[in-house]
C-alpha cells in the first residue's frame, strides 16, 4: 500500500490541515479520508510514498517465525526423550498453580 496525503477542511470556520492515510489507490484514499474525517472538502490528494520496499521487510518477520516454528519442531522430534518429561513437569506445575490459588 501507498501513503496518501491530502489537505482537508472539516468545519466552515476551521482552518485547512493535512491528513495522511494508507491505501492502495487514490479513490480508496479519498473514501478513507471521507470515512474518518467527514470533511467539507478534500484538496491536493497526492501519493507521498510507495511502501513496496517495506512489504519486503515485513516478509522477513514471517520467514523468521517460520524458521522458529520449524526449529522448534526439529528440537521436539530430535530430543523427544528430553522434551516429553520437561513438558509433563511444566504441565503438572501449571495445573498445580491453577488449583493452588483458590
Amino acid at each position: 500500500m501507498a501513503t496518501w496525503k491530502a489537505d482537508i477542511k472539516t468545519t466552515n470556520i476551521g482552518s485547512i490541515y493535512s491528513v495522511t492515510v494508507e491505501a492502495a489507490a487514490s479513490y480508496i484514499a479519498r473514501e478513507e479520508i471521507e470515512r474518518l474525517y467527514d470533511p467539507i472538502f478534500i484538496h491536493n490528494l497526492r501519493q507521498v510514498s510507495s511502501s513496496s520496499s517495506s512489504s519486503d521487510s515485513g516478509d522477513v518477520g514471517g520467514y523468521l517465525m517460520l524458521g522458529a516454528v520449524l526449529f522448534g519442531i526439529w528440537v521436539v522430534v530430535q530430543y523427544w526423550w528430553i522434551v516429553t518429561p520437561i513438558a509433563a513437569l511444566c504441565l503438572i506445575a501449571w495445573i498445580y498453580k491453577q488449583f493452588s490459588n483458590e
